[in-house]
């Protein structure tokens, strides 16, 4: 059976490994620096990642026969590793599952995870709009399926870091095979968690790897359109419980923005019947305009100090403005909004959890 191995990149190292033949490896970047994973463009088994910067997980590289592969990073060129491939070797390998129908469209997720429950997770998919594999927003609710490991969760969502960032990643998986309802269970998880002297996320002791993670209810699905007319006004999908009420923002073409935040409590609209799904507003006062000027492909602007770019060229990475609800003078985050485009009501900003524009649009961004 085919497998898949995890390469953690630490302290500007790569670690040596040990496969078997026909398995797959992926490389996860835990250093604050992007680093690169190729060969030699000569080397008769070339590959090359990309670019990995901060807490990303590359594609998978496929070792079909036996021998040693040397690698390099392009940005540290005293980073070397080597991968042996040998049969009857003993890695630690995750099982390649086999979901009939997207194989093509597998690969590895991560999820915005919010909730103070570990019975009850509100899990956000973090989408690229350049990768069909990730061209998707998804919002799950679920649950971790050993009681020790919501404890070990709940302990750390009871102490001063609170709703603060965590994601749970999985190994290669299909999203489609989840909208369809033929996945229900992420059963080699990982989770990590944000803290201000972590930026790049840490694994929580205990939930670091093979966490069954249980997926109890789909609560929004779809594929972007790139391009999508964006509606007047910026447009948020709300979700939670009656204890944590969450906004992401509803991603409607391309370039865009995802982000999640945790709202102050529950807002007016928000009622038990809106539990098992999601309610659309649409917040007047914030848009995108796509001004798609010939320069560059598609460009959109948010305000006066936020702009979007959706891939410009090569060299136009800049790091990313905040996200846009957050008051440019320092008021609260609080904004009049518009349930299903035409009930007025309030909302209330509590914690802006997650952030990003340069994942989604391809990893660039013009400010």
């Amino acid at each position: 059976m085919t497998r898949t191995v995890i390469v953690d990149i630490r302290g500007n190292s790569f670690p040596e490994q040990t496969i078997e033949p026909d398995t797959y490896v992926v490389w996860r970047n835990l250093d604050p620096v992007p680093h690169t994973v190729e060969t030699d463009p000569e080397s008769s088994y070339y590959f090359n990642v990309g670019p990995l910067p901060t807490g990303e997980i590359s594609s998978p590289v496929w070792f079909s026969r036996e021998g040693k592969f040397e690698y390099v990073c392009r940005f540290h060129h005293e980073m070397t590793g080597e991968v042996t491939v040998a049969a009857g070797a003993h890695a630690e390998a995750l099982p390649m599952p086999a979901h009939s129908g997207h194989d093509g469209l597998a690969h590895f997720h991560g999820f915005i995870t919010g909730g103070r429950s570990g019975s009850r997770l509100y899990m956000s998919h973090t989408p690229v709009i350049a990768d069909d594999r990730h061209r998707y927003q998804v919002i799950l609710r679920g649950s971790f399926a050993d009681p020790k490991h919501a404890a070990i969760y709940e302990a750390l969502r009871s102490t001063s870091y609170g709703s603060g960032k965590t994601q749970i990643f999985h190994d290669h998986l299909a999203l489609p095979d989840i909208g369809a309802g033929k996945i229900a269970l992420l059963a080699e998880a990982s989770v990590q968690y944000y803290p201000l002297d972590h930026p790049g996320g840490i694994e929580i002791p205990g939930l670091e790897e093979k966490i069954p993670v249980k997926i109890d209810k789909i609560l929004h699905f779809h594929q972007f359109d790139p391009d999508a007319s964006y509606p007047v006004g910026l447009q948020y999908l709300v979700y939670g419980d009656d204890l944590d009420v969450f906004i992401d923002h509803h991603i409607i073409g391309a370039p865009s923005f995802h982000s999640v935040a945790k709202l102050s409590g529950q807002p007016d609209f928000w009622t038990p019947d809106n539990f098992d799904g999601t309610s659309s507003i649409l917040i007047p006062e914030k848009r995108i305009v796509d001004v798609s000027p010939k320069v560059l492909r598609r460009v959109a602007f948010v305000d006066n100090s936020y702009h979007l770019a959706w891939l410009p060229p090569s060299g136009a990475y800049r790091q990313p403005p905040p996200d846009p609800l957050i008051r440019r003078d320092g008021t609260a985050p609080q904004y009049d909004v518009l349930v299903a485009g035409t009930r007025p009501s309030h909302i209330v900003v509590e914690r802006f959890i997650h952030f990003d524009v340069a994942l989604l649009n391809n990893r660039v961004v013009i400010t």
